[in-house]
């Protein structure tokens, strides 16, 4: 019908052979009308061979009365298209070319002899492809031929809900065509060896013509052949039969077939390109709030990327039938331009649906694709209750963060604005995320009279997790310490989900194990390090359970990056982990369970911090004690930390704004009494086991002092994370005797029912004593907020200069410190100059006291020096001296009772080396975390119907 007047077919004095292979699977809503249009054609094929996938809904019995039970083959459940279509021909006929149909596909008269007329113009021509109209409306264009952009997305070229006008019947050359009506020449196909088993749903007719082209060979277009089409599949209309198909199928066949088929010269920048632009594509979909497609990508990329063997050998497979460079076949791949132009429709219709939602239609992400039900209709008649249950009975979890949240508030008085938050051993934030970017990447840090000691892998940490409030880090720091005790609580309240059965026990375990933060004065002495790695410590617990129930090299990974977080901030969580993981091992041997699995899992958890803290870890390897050295300042200036054995006990480590060890007797007591309860002791041997390891650190950093790289010559230890783990272990033993005691009745004797109340009340001291004395002490001093200066706000202001601020007297002892701009920022106390470094100003500074001379000053300018500040009431001999010495001219303060010297000298920037190692390191570390946090993301799949 489709023949213009005067046209000829040649090719019927000797027409081809063709086999006609239709793959049906639960199709016997179209089958009628598709068998209806295949037997009115033009030109039939020579064989047909119709092949079942494990239908049930009759369609076997539709193929058998239309071919007969000799033409009909059928094959297993699951069966992808191309494995179907590969049975099918190997009981059918040999032929020239081979036709493909769908069961929902139906046909113009034409199609076929159309087809075969472009087919037969070249003999280049290995596969055509018709014209695809959308079923039902017949008129709207699904393809006229596909291709794949640079970021593995199907393109058509077509506009969505285009109409067939006639504006795409010029026949032309494409990267690939779709199955449904594909003509494919018999010898080719056998010589790509047809459809790529790794791709049964999606993705294999690009796949497939791309294999073609690679081999020299053409992929045509004939839109004089008409195939209408019901995609019933993509578009979920089939019944179920053989289960569900997870949505991420879809991207993971994208991501597959381009980085199988790119060539050798683009590979890597492919895959880097893939990796990276799926993670970011995913973030959007969260910002987005489609969470489900999230996790799509996100399974997508793991399925790819954690399987580097297979791709490998799906290159290798194409690189034996490719014969022309991958230039030949560039035109066929759109412009470059396009993933980029889309990516910017996509950014668009985002942040219309975030700033203005009522302008996106939608049905809700509740109410989509379910049915009406007359049930869902209320009559009107009907009385409506506006009683129901409490607020705290509906969402008592809920309840109680909000509360903590606002007893947060309560206790940060005076925290909450004015300023950065600081004091103690935390450094306030830099001005912008960036500052934590730069410390990370850089390789010379301006800090003191500069360095190039490794920078501190928390401050990674921070830099991401600080993205969002970019030019307000403070934020992040914050709500980090003073929101301690709700972040903790919440991480403790997920884990207590795996030990306690009654809810009320798991929200008491969760708030105790938040209060026992506060309680060692980790908040108020600005103990950033003890605060993230407590929060993130039941996480830890939890992970390392999940992977002894299931082993596998993903737990492990997922395990050892929460490891490698609280290692950034506190390098003795990681030893602590060590002697539970020992104790783990020999526990599974006694046991007789020594299967490798756990054990291969538990050593990727060790060696993953190892791998991702890079030279701060072995940095503490060298030097030992420096495992007690947290996040922040080494010397906090919060006076003596050195307590008696009975606080160390009950969980106090000394210094300002820890809680009065007596709240925590009733915890210690409990945990005694569950060691020799005779309930649950397998659970409670383990909780002593953690609170044994934390008591351990506890003693042994008690005990010592250590030498930080840069700084003073002693410093005592803070322990604050032993402290936490051996109460929070203690408590924990404690509630699993509550947890029996709250969900079994009370029975026997009246004494036992006292005994069972006494220890429920004495459990509930420490959460309710340490609650009131947060909330009547505040967590202030010496946290404190406000502006930061060490030097006066001119010298402060001056670009690439350094100030010289001493302390102390000639008679006393001088002490000094070298100051850029208005000081240091959280991270930057790692970085600092060692003592060896700084000899040179040492000794200058030693000759400028006694004997000074204008060289002197000379060479203290060639550090970048160029002022000295003497903070505070001066020393009066110590102000006569600089007074006096050449080179040197007074100049005004903001304190009446400090001083400041201007060198005349100018201060020359220090130079330094160069060189990309550094930057090359830690762009490597943040490459490996990304993939590791990527192969790690706890997704779900959604499901689609085939």
């Amino acid at each position: 019908m489709f023949d213009e007047a005067g046209d000829e077919r040649l090719w019927l004095s000797d027409p081809p052979t063709v086999t006609a292979i239709l793959v049906a699977h639960n199709g016997a809503l179209w089958l009628p009308k598709v068998l209806s249009s295949l037997g009115v054609m033009d030109f039939a094929p020579t064989a047909w061979q119709a092949v079942d996938v494990s239908s049930t809904d009759g369609s076997g019995d539709l193929l058998r009365e239309a071919f007969g039970a000799e033409r009909l083959t059928y094959v297993p459940s699951g069966t992808g298209f191309g494995s179907a279509v590969q049975m099918g021909l190997h009981v059918a006929p040999t032929s020239d070319w081979i036709w493909l149909l769908h069961d929902d596909s139906a046909i113009e008269p034409a199609t076929l002899a159309a087809l075969l007329d472009e087919a037969l113009s070249g003999d280049d021509i290995a596969i055509v492809g018709p014209k695809v109209r959308e079923w039902p409306s017949l008129r709207r264009l699904l393809e006229v031929g596909i291709t794949l952009s640079g970021t593995a997305s199907r393109v058509t070229g077509l506009e969505p809900g285009e109409p067939d006008a006639g504006q795409h019947d010029r026949p032309r050359n494409v990267l690939a065509v779709g199955t449904a009506g594909m003509l494919i020449r018999r010898d080719v196909w056998e010589a790509v060896s047809g459809f790529d088993e790794a791709l049964p749903l999606f993705f294999d007719d690009v796949d497939l013509g791309w294999r073609v082209a690679r081999a020299g060979y053409r992929v045509r277009t004939a839109p004089k052949a008409v195939v209408f089409h019901a995609e019933a599949s993509a578009r979920g209309n089939r019944r179920v039969s053989t289960g569900d198909v997870s949505e991420s199928e879809h991207r993971r066949a994208a991501l597959f077939t381009s980085l199988a088929n790119v060539s050798r010269g683009v590979f890597w920048w492919q895959y880097v390109r893939l990796f990276f632009g799926t993670v970011i594509r995913a973030l959007g979909l969260l910002i987005a709030k489609a969470p489900e497609e999230a996790g799509d990508e996100l399974v997508a990329l793991k399925s790819v990327y954690a399987h580097p063997g297979a791709l490998r050998a799906a290159r290798a497979a194409r690189a034996r039938t490719s014969n022309v460079d991958a230039a030949h076949i560039r035109p066929l791949f759109p412009s470059p331009w396009l993933p980029y132009q889309q990516g910017f429709d996509s950014l668009r219709e985002v942040l219309t649906t975030v700033m203005k939602p009522e302008a996106v239609a939608t049905g809700g992400r509740r109410t989509a694709g379910r049915r009406a039900s007359a049930f869902d209709a209320t009559p009107e008649s009907a009385p409506q209750s506006h009683s129901g249950p409490s607020f705290w009975r509906r969402w008592p979890w809920l309840t109680t963060v909000l509360v903590l949240v606002i007893l947060s508030l309560v206790a940060a008085r005076g925290l909450l604005a004015g300023g950065s938050l600081h004091g103690g051993a935390l450094l306030p934030a830099p001005g912008s995320t960036g500052g934590w970017w730069q410390l990370y990447f850089e390789r010379w840090h301006d800090v003191g009279i500069g360095s190039d000691v490794s920078a501190p892998p928390y401050s990674l940490v921070l830099a991401v997790a600080a993205l969002p409030v970019w030019f307000e880090p403070g934020l992040l720091i914050a709500l980090l310490m003073l929101g301690a005790v709700p972040l903790a609580a919440m991480t403790a309240h997920r884990l207590s989900g795996r030990w306690f059965s009654s809810r009320p026990v798991r929200i008491a375990w969760a708030i105790t194990y938040g209060l026992a933060i506060v309680a060692t004065g980790a908040v108020a002495q600005g103990r950033i390090g003890t605060v993230v790695a407590m929060t993130v410590a039941p996480v830890i617990v939890g992970a390392t359970a999940s992977l002894l129930e299931r082993p596998g090299w993903q737990g492990g990974l997922r395990l050892g990056l929460w490891l490698a977080l609280a290692t950034a901030f506190a390098p003795v969580t990681y030893l602590g982990t060590v002697v539970v993981f020992a104790a783990v091992i020999v526990w599974a041997w006694r046991a007789r369970r020594p299967h490798p699995a756990p054990f291969r899992s538990l050593a990727i958890a060790l060696l993953v911090p190892v791998v991702l803290t890079g030279a701060w870890m072995w940095q503490r390897v060298v030097v030992p004690f420096r495992w007690w050295w947290e996040a922040g300042l080494a010397d906090a200036h919060v006076g003596p930390l050195r307590v008696s054995w009975w606080e160390l006990i009950l969980g106090r480590v000394g210094g300002p704004g820890a809680a009065p060890p007596w709240l925590s007797v009733g915890v210690v007591a409990l945990g005694v009494i569950a060691l020799f309860s005779g309930r649950r002791s397998t659970a409670v041997s383990w909780c002593w086991v953690v609170a044994l390891v934390g008591f351990l650190a506890t003693v042994v950093g008690n005990s010592m002092t250590f030498t930080p790289a840069p700084g003073p010559n002693s410093v005592p230890v803070w322990c604050g994370v032993g402290a936490v783990t051996w109460i929070g272990g203690l408590a924990a033993a404690a509630f699993f005797v509550i947890d029996d005691v709250v969900a079994r009745p009370m029975r026997g004797s009246q004494a036992a029912k006292a005994f069972g109340a006494a220890m429920v009340v004495l459990a509930l001291v420490a959460p309710v004593g340490t609650g009131a004395w947060w909330l009547s002490r505040g967590v202030d001093d010496p946290l404190t907020r406000g502006d930061v200066q060490e030097v006066p706000a001119y010298l402060a202001s001056r670009p690439a200069q350094k100030t010289l601020v001493v302390e102390g007297g000639v008679n006393a002892g001088v002490r000094y410190d070298v100051v850029v701009a208005d000081g240091m920022s959280l991270g930057q106390e790692v970085v600092q100059p060692s003592r060896t470094d700084s000899a040179g100003v040492t000794r200058l500074l030693a000759m400028l006291l006694s004997n000074p001379t204008g060289r002197n000053l000379e060479a203290l300018a060639s550090y970048g020096i160029s002022a000295i500040y003497a903070p505070a009431t001066v020393d009066a001999e110590l102000a006569r001296r600089l007074d006096a010495a050449p080179g040197l001219e007074p100049s005004g303060s903001e304190n009446p009772n400090s001083r400041v010297w201007t060198l005349k000298a100018k201060a020359v920037e220090v130079p330094h080396g160069g060189g990309y190692e550094r930057w090359l390191i830690a762009a490597a570390h943040l490459i490996v975390l990304i993939i590791a946090v990527v192969l790690t993301a706890p997704v779900r799949q959604r499901r689609r119907q085939l």
